[in-house]
């Protein structure tokens, strides 16, 4: 088991205390700041939706209707247990000089950050991503467009926001959401079971599930490569595959792939031959007569819906 050592002591010790701790660990995981986050009591709770509605009919006088009512469906939906378990020899806590802040303290900020990644990763991949966690949303998709990749691919999902009906996340036990303070405890030598030792111990601690309540709630444009561009022509496509009452409170996410082919798919810069001194497999044209620019602008909107960029979405997809 990895623990902090005397090393980090050493790699800490004399560090700039104005600098400060320069992060290199750049994943960026909106999701848990982006989706909609419910506090719940327990660890599950019961939903109940309707799937169809009476028929409705018009009669002539004297003539009679057939009694009809909705369909009704219940569902569980949990909330899984997040550990994020720290641990630090006694030694270790004494001796630290505190250069950059206390020692536990930057553990402590790197455990909610690995737990930010994770739960960005469990959004889109679910048990593919961790096993013991909740269920994704490419397992809940409600209708995709395929792109044309089938291996090494992205996708950039459409998710309907709203938090009472759409996806959200759910944190159990009335929304705990907290590291433990340390406590000092005599822990198993993990080189020596016969010998122990004392270490202060805590965890970053939380039930949490993220839920699609509707089964109209997300989309996708999948199967996204160098090959097979993100286009608005394929958001269009697949937004005329969303119910209009579902068109309020759309985001797109997206990684920083598919945004670089929906730039490209904007710009009057095309893929062709390569004419002697231009850039490598790019054809240079003139802005076009449509007005599209010689190279667009970052885009941070898709068919009006706004961009959120992650790098929780991979360039690894797999679609048949």
């Amino acid at each position: 088991m990895a623990t902090t050592s005397l090393y980090t002591l050493a790699v800490l010790d004399r560090a700039d205390e104005y600098t400060g701790l320069i992060e290199d660990v750049t994943t960026l995981a909106p999701e848990f700041t982006t989706f909609g986050a419910h506090k719940r009591p327990g660890t599950w709770y019961k939903t109940v939706k309707r799937t169809t509605l009476p028929t409705a009919q018009f009669r002539n006088a004297n003539a009679g209707t057939t009694a009809s009512a909705s369909t009704y469906k219940s569902e569980i939906k949990e909330m899984f247990f997040l550990d994020t378990r720290l641990q630090m020899d006694e030694a270790i806590q004494e001796a630290d000089t505190a250069h950059l802040g206390s020692l536990w303290q930057l553990e402590a900020e790197g455990a909610l950050r690995a737990s930010a990644i994770l739960l960005g990763q469990q959004t889109w991949y679910g048990t593919s991503a961790d096993s013991s966690g909740f269920t994704g949303i490419r397992a809940q998709l409600s209708n995709t467009v395929a792109a044309g990749g089938t291996t090494n691919s992205t996708s950039a999902y459409l998710v309907w926001m709203d938090e009472q009906q759409g996806v959200r996340f759910d944190v159990g036990n009335d929304g705990q959401f907290a590291i433990s303070a340390p406590i000092r405890q005599q822990v198993a030598d993990p080189n020596d079971s016969s010998k122990s030792f004392f270490a202060y111990v805590g965890n970053l601690k939380a039930w949490i599930g993220l839920n699609q309540l509707s089964n109209l709630a997300s989309w996708g444009v999948t199967g996204v490569n160098a090959s097979n561009k993100m286009t608005d022509i394929l958001a269009s496509q697949l937004i005329a595959k969303i119910p209009v009452a579902r068109r309020q409170n759309l985001r797109w996410f997206m990684n920083r792939s598919a945004e670089s082919y929906l730039q490209q798919s904007r710009s009057t810069f095309n893929p062709g031959i390569v004419a002697s001194g231009g850039a490598s497999g790019w054809q240079f044209q003139p802005a076009g007569a449509d007005g599209r620019p010689a190279f667009a602008p970052l885009p941070n909107t898709c068919q009006g819906y706004p961009i959120t960029l992650t790098d929780s979405v991979l360039d690894t997809e797999t679609n048949s």
